[in-house]
């Protein structure tokens, strides 16, 4: 099993204010004293700290990576928080703590959830009884958002259609026309078990004219009420997805297919056109997925 390890990317993650802030103001609504708190993917314990400033009488804080385990346990420590937070070097299926939590926070999501492990990782809490009929969790949804463009796939003069993961915004900046608004092409709560394998079907109206040949696919996660996050700099980034190219019209309705295992990765992710293409437009080889480095634990 590959488990993301770089501590660079803990350094991203705080440095990604709009993130960072949202969980922080999220936890302080949140989180009551005396509440007993689980962070799970604790990265470099930021969540942890957040919820032992908030009033917290015990954070239980979990990082499967032993050297990222061993940096959080130094900044809980650096911080005078070790009465209050205790790192465990573990993961979800292996807890020590076996009753209901007060509070969950988790931040394991990439885009869609496709291959980070918050699906599974919530799944497993559900299962062992961690998370309770009074559990509060953050974030407690999670919507999945697309739209249709057509994509400049051109790089330094070559033309190269795959699924980008965008780590910046600048991949915005190939949207060459937008054909519908932004959909919501599946809508979670965290707060009962998820179906990890996905397979919708989604219709959406056409706004403009132009040749559809790609999908941005965003997210927003609701942390908690009156607190939402769309896409940051290092959580749930654009991710362009290829389609097959196709002329659309204005005012017409088009139709789209999509199916993934959560937690597996773009590798087997499938997205296509409902009905047949029958136009002369070109139709580019299958595109290979361009995978983001982190695969399963995303530190905070």
């Amino acid at each position: 099993m590959d488990v993301f390890s770089n501590l660079m990317v803990i350094g991203e993650c705080l440095l990604d204010g709009p993130r960072t802030r949202a969980f922080e103001r999220a936890i302080a609504k949140v989180v009551r004293p005396d509440d007993t708190v689980l962070d799970v993917g604790t990265g470099s314990g930021i969540l942890a700290m957040f919820s032992a400033r908030a009033g917290a009488k015990r954070v239980v804080a979990i990082e499967i990576a032993a050297e990222i385990a061993r940096f959080a346990r130094s900044n809980v420590f650096g911080n005078g928080l070790s009465e209050t937070i205790e790192v465990y070097e573990c993961d979800g299926r292996n807890l020590p703590v076996r009753e209901p939590v007060d509070v969950v926070t988790m931040e394991l999501m990439d885009t869609w959830l496709v291959a980070e492990q918050q699906a599974t990782a919530l799944n497993s809490l559900h299962a062992n009884g961690t998370i309770g009929a009074e559990t509060k969790l953050l974030p407690y949804r999670y919507e999945c958002l697309l739209e249709l463009v057509n994509y400049d796939f051109s790089f330094y003069g070559f033309r190269m259609p795959f699924v980008i993961q965008a780590r910046n915004f600048s991949a915005g900046k190939h949207v060459l026309r937008r054909l519908t608004e932004v959909h919501v092409a599946n809508d979670l709560s965290f707060c009962a078990p998820l179906p990890l394998d996905v397979h919708r079907r989604l219709s959406l109206p056409v706004n403009d004219d132009g040749v559809c040949n790609a999908a941005v696919l965003t997210a927003r996660a609701f942390l908690a009420p009156g607190v939402t996050i769309g896409s940051t700099s290092d959580m749930n980034m654009p991710v362009i997805v290829p389609l097959q190219p196709r002329p659309l019209r204005r005012g017409s309705e088009v139709s789209l297919e999509f199916s993934y295992a959560m937690g597996s990765g773009f590798g087997d992710f499938a997205m296509q056109w409902c009905d047949p293409i029958s136009s002369h437009v070109p139709q580019p080889p299958r595109a290979a997925a361009c995978l983001d480095s982190r695969h399963e634990a995303h530190p905070g």
